[in-house]
């Protein structure tokens, strides 16, 4: 093996890194050996040629500073010398060493052949939780020295630094674990993998804080040093007292000014709780919290429709607390089940000691015992061995096992389905006390308040509803999005192809019917409107007793949608039957009803015996709704051009220099909209181009971009609480779609479905959509919608005066909206 002490960090810049007739205009070297980086070389280098516009502009070279720098053959020789028994290191090597060695070749030079690593390689296996891998964003995450991007010898330097904060990781990793990557490192490109087996000396068998096993390390928890089930109560019991008093001591340190100095329980009275956080108290938040204190008495599943923005968590939460309840807290999605455990966790913990704690459902997690048996084989293709390689990387930093917080560069589903949790544990497994879910549950048990998301929360209510709300009660956030979740889960569905394919005509006794009724059948599937009861004839004829056990059930909504067949019960699924009796349920939503004579979705969900309330909403002094009447006719462009036409608009917004958020209704018109943006040049945060929701978020509170674009989720229930001025972008309204199966299920509850249901249900999801950026009083926002039909009469008028109860609504043209704009937020 080949001793690799000894690096050459090079960077080059060209003039067009897309041609295969580029030159090199700059070079850049930086020299690395144990451990530290000791020369550099740069030179400017003369092509001969005009530079193009944008290099000149991202290099910061020009032409006549080019003019006077010397040609490539003056300096050959010195780069030789830098380059002499090195390993070439770039950050994409491929680029860097092809265009050096083919600029030896050009002046008729032998380029000495030499090991080559690639740091964007290395950085996808040992950073598994980034989303991008270009120099500038991993300057950024890891602190490089990066004064000017772009210039060969600072890109230089900064990969330099990044191959030596590698170097370190890999030291710090446990020797089986560094093991068990090398058997899988061949899949690195060039000779990546023999500066890992550089590494293997410098590694501790067994480092602090990690337990190993299998060449699988894992963060140690408590519940890894646990002898035997035995002991474990005796152990829990002996420990309590000194980790209470180290839970104390860590509050003390993150405690704001005028906590108290130790936790104590909350108080029967709401406002000193809401005093000790160190919050003040708002008004109809008061009257929430009385008002749940005496539901309370009631065993009715009590409704209460409450506006965002007014502290909705902490009204419902401290008075159950106060009344020693232990409660599980069901949200709408994932990233609101993350924003309670940043955001209202650690106060709870400090102020009353009281614990909260997160679930999510169980293929969420990974199976360290699907993983291990992966990792026999190493032979699954290069971007599946370096995913495992990732992962390996990754258990020995996360603390929760959730396999969303990995990187999905190069990656697919199936990568992730292969790993995922399926909630089978046996305590004979070798990696049992390492199990992430299995530990999630053990946590959660002994919280106060467990948090969930509405798909485990039905997950668990349709298996174990008993054991799941045992001695705790159920608050519902969100409620109304109960509907889609319920529907998603209950929907029964087959693959179409994997039905056709059980058909073989040759090894019937009859091939000419077979083929017949194979023929029928394929005509049926493909019809607009599905027949059930001819599908599932022809189903029976041929034996297909999947296809024909889906299409069993009476009233059933039966459609084809993406080369599957699905099936779904003609009206809601009750979400009262999975209740227990014994179990006391508030149900919270900013909309919870469509009109103000009748709630509609208790009933829709199932209850007949409920409790309904409604604390009203004033119309708020820090916000003002735009409708923009000068915007094309929505009906009169294609997708592709409207969407272009957003992205136009947006880039115009943009030059207010405030931080922008748009909500789409549809992911096509989100890509098309992405792809004009980013070609002409914006930075922009995209949901699932540039990352999970949740991950962009993060990126987008921290100003990584000013410009977000999301889908589903962000309609309601992600907070932008961070901006203090924004704007928030609709290009259309957000109408169910006729085809939409909830839809259709509510058209068979009204006489005017489209006047008595989709105009109250868009109506209320862009106030849901509204409330996501008023989340304090001193936090100002302009939400413009691009959709002119809301300037129009009829329905128009009548989704406007609902707006107009929660904010200012002007109809403007686009120069008359910027000047609003500025004057309202600038």
């Amino acid at each position: 093996m080949r001793n690799m002490t000894r690096y050459a960090v090079v960077d080059l810049e060209a003039t067009d890194a897309h041609s295969s007739e580029n030159k090199i205009i700059q070079i850049g070297i930086a020299l690395v050996e144990n451990g530290q980086i000791v020369g550099t070389y740069s030179s400017e280098v003369n092509p001969h040629e005009p530079l193009l516009p944008r290099i000149s502009e991202l290099t910061g070279l020009s032409d006549e500073r080019l003019k006077i720098a010397p040609d490539f053959a003056e300096i050959a020789a010195e780069v030789r010398a830098h380059l002499l028994d090195c390993v070439f290191v770039a950050h994409n090597a491929k680029f860097d060493y092809g265009l050096l060695e083919k600029s030896f070749l050009n002046i008729g030079l032998e380029f000495n052949e030499m090991p080559r690593i690639d740091t964007v390689d290395l950085a996808r296996v040992f950073y598994p939780t980034f989303e991008k891998y270009g120099l500038e964003m991993l300057s950024r995450k890891l602190k490089l020295s990066h004064d000017h991007p772009h210039a060969a010898l600072s890109d230089a330097l900064a990969t330099a630094e990044l191959l030596l904060k590698m170097e370190n990781k890999i030291r710090k990793l446990p020797r089986a674990v560094l093991e068990e990557l090398l058997r899988h490192a061949d899949n690195l490109l060039f000779e990546s993998k023999l500066f890992l087996q550089n590494q293997l000396a410098q590694t501790e068998l067994a480092p602090a804080g990690l337990q190993i096993v299998h060449n699988i390390a894992t963060k140690k928890h408590p519940a890894a040093d646990r002898l035997t089930d035995a002991n474990q109560k005796a152990r829990e019991n002996a420990d309590a007292n000194q980790n209470q008093r180290e839970i104390t001591e860590e509050n003390a340190k993150m405690r704001p000014a005028g906590f108290p100095q130790a936790p104590t329980k909350p108080s029967a009275n709401f406002e000193e709780n809401i005093h000790r956080l160190g919050l003040s108290i708002r008004g109809k938040q008061e009257k929430m919290a009385h008002l749940v204190q005496e539901e309370l008495n009631f065993p009715q599943t009590s409704f209460i429709e409450a506006p965002t923005g007014m502290g909705k968590t902490y009204g419902y939460l401290l008075p159950l607390l106060a009344a020693g309840e232990k409660i599980i807290i069901s949200t709408a999605t994932k990233v609101l089940q993350k924003q309670l455990l940043q955001d209202v966790a650690p106060k709870l913990e400090a102020t009353f000691g009281l614990k909260m704690a997160r679930i999510v459902g169980t293929k969420n997690y990974i199976s360290l015992s699907k993983f291990s048996q992966l990792l026999y084989n190493d032979m699954d293709g290069k971007n599946f061995e370096i995913f495992k390689m990732k992962v390996l990387v990754w258990l020995t930093e996360t603390t929760t096992g959730e396999l969303d917080e990995l990187s999905t560069v190069m990656t697919n589903s199936d990568y992730f389905a292969a790993i995922s949790h399926d909630g089978y544990v046996n305590s004979k497994n070798f990696h049992y006390e390492q199990d992430f879910w299995l530990r999630a549950q053990k946590l959660a048990e002994k919280a106060a308040v467990k948090v969930v998301n509405h798909a485990y929360l039905i997950e668990r209510l349709a298996d174990y509803p008993e054991s799941f709300l045992e001695n705790r009660l159920l608050v519902v956030d969100e409620a109304q999005q109960l509907f889609p979740i319920m529907e998603n889960a209950g929907q029964k569905s087959l693959k179409i192809t994997d039905e056709l394919l059980k058909i073989d005509p040759s090894t019937s006794e009859n091939p000419q019917l077979t083929k017949r009724l194979q023929e029928s059948l394929v005509f049926q599937l493909n019809k607009k409107i599905l027949d059930p009861v001819k599908i599932k004839m022809d189903a029976d004829e041929l034996g297909l007793t999947e296809l024909s056990a889906l299409l069993a059930a009476e009233n059933q909504i039966i459609w084809r949608e993406n080369g599957r067949i699905y099936a779904s019960e003609q009206d809601f699924y009750n979400f009262e039957k999975l209740i227990p009796q014994t179990t006391k349920l508030f149900m919270f939503g900013a909309t919870l009803s469509l009109s103000k004579d009748k709630p509609s979705f208790p009933e829709l969900l199932g209850f007949n015996d409920y409790r309904f309330f409604k604390i009203d909403s004033e119309v708020a002094k820090n916000q003002e709704l735009i409708t923009l009447t000068d915007s094309p006719n929505i009906k009169n462009l294609n997708l592709i051009d409207y969407a272009h036409y957003t992205a136009d608009t947006i880039g115009q917004l943009s030059m207010l220099k405030l931080p922008i958020v748009v909500l789409f209704t549809s992911k096509s018109s989100l890509t098309f909209a992405a792809e004009k943006l980013s070609a002409d040049g914006f930075n922009i945060l995209a949901q699932d181009i540039n990352g999970t929701p949740a991950q962009i978020k993060k990126k987008f509170d921290k100003g990584e971009s000013k410009i977000l674009l999301g889908l589903g989720s962000f309609w309601e229930g992600v907070d932008f609480d961070k901006q203090n001025q924004v704007l928030l972008v609709i290009p259309r309204l957000p109408f169910a779609t006729p085809d939409d199966i909830l839809t259709k299920k509510y058209a068979q509850k009204f006489e005017n479905p489209f006047y008595d249901f989709n105009v109250p249900m868009a109506t209320l999801k862009l106030r849901q959509a509204i409330g996501r950026v008023n989340r304090r009083k001193n936090q100002y926002s302009s939400i413009i919608i691009l959709d002119n039909r809301l300037s129009g009469k009829s329905y128009a008028k009548r989704m406007r005066k609902n707006l107009s109860e929660a904010l200012p609504v002007k109809m403007l043209n686009f120069l008359e909206t910027v000047s609003e704009i500025k004057k309202f937020l600038i």
